[in-house]
């Protein structure tokens, strides 16, 4: 093979540095996604156990009000 054949195929090779950048932001970019996947999935059976907590409450305290109304009658 000749210098200038070599020199001409290497330019139609994709730049390595360039190629290794772009692998390590798709896989900063997927790693994101799934961190943020787990933080809302996280938050969101949290707040999902918040609410039922809080309905429970409010049917507590609507009975406790209906029974200390009874009694004043």
């Amino acid at each position: 093979m000749n210098k200038q054949y070599i020199k001409k195929n290497m330019k139609k090779l994709p730049n390595r540095k360039h190629t290794k950048r772009l692998a390590a932001l798709v896989y900063d970019k997927a790693l994101r996604e799934q961190i943020e996947e787990r933080v809302k999935s996280k938050y969101i059976k949290r707040i999902e156990y918040l609410v039922g907590a809080n309905n429970e409450l409010m049917k507590e305290l609507e009975q406790y009000e209906r029974v200390s109304l009874s009694e004043k009658i």
